[in-house]
């Protein structure tokens, strides 16, 4: 079983209890991924895409690669459910912050298993540093940056339009973060 199954397995499960609820589920696809508002800093674990966004009409529900716990996942799915069907998102077992209120549905989670991933763990990817070298006047402070290759051959003049002598020095190469 891959990812996409057990999430599929997860709403096919949880599907009665909307149906009791009076509010059905739509035609869903359901994956993990990054969902469009996530950044390093403000982590969205589950995006919900209306049924207009979709060409074929079907409600398109993410689950973020960051979490692998099987409950924090269910629970996440859960919520995206309860967008999707417009569910009281409260009455399907979760709680005011989008965890699990109670233990109505650990034996579902228990059934399903260990979710078949391993979380992504961001920002350990390595951050490209700028190749740029940065030249200053040391006169009035005129900023430009450029390559090794055309530092090598010679650091560029100050253009400054300053009729004073110091301008038509060379610019120094400072170190850049």
């Amino acid at each position: 079983m891959n990812r996409e199954d057990w999430l599929t397995s997860a709403a096919n499960e949880a599907a009665p209890a909307f149906e009791l609820a009076g509010q059905p589920l739509p035609k869903t696809r359901i994956t993990c991924g990054f969902p469009s508002t996530w950044t390093l800093s403000k982590q969205t674990l589950g995006e919900c895409w209306s049924d207009k966004a979709s060409a074929d009409g079907t409600f398109e529900v993410l689950v973020s690669p960051t979490i692998s716990d099987s409950g924090a996942v269910f629970a996440v799915l859960l919520a995206q459910l309860c967008a999707a069907s417009k569910a009281d998102p409260v009455a399907m077992g979760l709680d005011q912050h989008g965890g699990m209120a109670d233990g109505r549905w650990d034996s579902v989670i228990e059934e399903l298993g260990v979710y078949p991933h391993v979380a992504i763990v961001v920002g350990s990817k390595p951050v490209q540093t700028t190749r740029m070298l940065k030249a200053v006047c040391p006169s009035c402070g005129y900023t430009v940056r450029l390559t090794q290759k055309w530092a090598s051959l010679g650091l560029p003049k100050c253009p400054a339009n300053v009729p004073h002598p110091q301008h038509l020095i060379d610019m120094k190469l400072e170190a850049t973060k």
